[in-house]
């Protein structure tokens, strides 16, 4: 099916100016990508690669619910994927649109406990127990912690792409080497072109920057000579009592070990199943003290994720949370919404 998507349709999206129809003919047209990427590379990179993120991950997934015991015997009913895919999609795209609507006001608390104060410069508070994605203007995403905040430009523009943050978050920088990516936490100046690592800055510790690839660079402000520069596996801490950067510590792997992308696919799988396989994947321990959720079967391929993406589609999926504590992370079933 031929869908009348143009250049202009897809910055329309972007700004979040679609209706309803225009969302799911977009939404038809992703699902078939691949065959219609004309309007697509008309876009600039950064552009698409906000666009990316926007429609959702390429995620398919299926899931049979048990009402009863399951055995041999029993025949598995699901949705086709195609249509639960669609279905997941089309929520996601409503959310994202009643999302760019919301930054409009004033100030606002969501359901999920994100504080959003709105202005040409943003501020998430994160208030959950899990882990919350954020999409910035130029594509780069940031997986915002528990009880962690973070401040940012609606849209960067100028040399540089300035964020704030307080608590703990990773970030996926997108590469752009004519405008650094700079990060203002915790006594520290962090600055990235393009790179994925992680920064701990909470109040009265030691602030710590660890990097899982590409380059960073840290220093404390209005000291160019205190520059440490970190490569992968690599980190520095902060000592505000000192007020000394200490480069050369290995990141710790066991935290840092539930952002590295992996590829892992599953086809009709307990749920049960497959939280042994991310927990021997990512050295974490993933559990539920929800016997029927264990029964779930899951089918479905994540690839070239990290974990908190992998949640993230869980999430969407199977409608379920989690509560994330270090390594150990508890799924459950969110109540049903009529």
């Amino acid at each position: 099916m031929k869908h009348n998507v143009t250049p202009e349709l897809l910055h329309k999206y972007i700004d979040g100016n679609c209706t309803a129809e225009e969302l799911l003919m977009l939404y038809k047209w992703y699902d078939g990508f691949e065959d219609s990427r004309d309007p697509f590379e008309e876009l600039t990179r950064q552009e698409q690669q906000a666009l990316k993120m926007l429609m959702f991950n390429k995620f398919k997934a299926s899931v049979v619910l048990p009402e009863a015991p399951i055995t041999d015997n029993v025949v598995k009913k699901r949705f086709p994927v195609k249509v639960l895919y669609i279905l997941s999609g089309i929520a996601a795209m409503f959310f994202i649109a009643w999302g760019i609507h919301f930054y409009k006001l004033p100030k606002a608390e969501n359901s999920d406990g994100i504080i959003t104060i709105a202005s040409e410069q943003m501020m998430l508070k994160n208030q959950t127990n899990s882990i919350y994605k954020q999409v910035l203007s130029d594509g780069s995403i940031v997986w915002l912690s528990p009880k962690s905040q973070l401040e940012y430009p609606k849209k960067f523009a100028g040399a540089y792409r300035q964020v704030e943050m307080k608590g703990e978050a990773f970030f996926e920088v997108s590469k752009d080497h004519a405008h650094p990516f700079i990060i203002y936490s915790g006594g520290v100046v962090t600055r990235v072109w393009g790179t994925s690592f992680r920064i701990k800055a909470y109040q009265n510790i030691p602030t710590e920057v660890s990097v899982i690839t590409g380059k960073v660079s840290v220093k404390l402000p209005e000291n160019d000579r205190s520059e440490v520069m970190l490569l992968p596996t690599q980190k520095v801490v902060y000592s505000h009592n000192s007020s000394n950067l200490t480069p050369g510590k290995e990141a710790d792997r066991s935290v840092m070990r539930i952002w590295k992308k992996t590829s892992v696919s599953f086809d009709d799988v307990p749920l049960s199943n497959v939280l042994t396989t991310l927990n021997q994947q990512f050295g974490t321990r993933i559990y539920t003290n929800d016997n029927e959720l264990e029964k779930y079967l899951l089918k479905a391929d994540f690839t070239d994720e990290n974990l908190p993406a992998i949640l993230d589609m869980l999430e969407n999926s199977l409608n379920v949370g989690y509560n994330i504590n270090d390594t150990d992370i508890e799924l459950y079933r969110k109540p049903k919404t009529n």
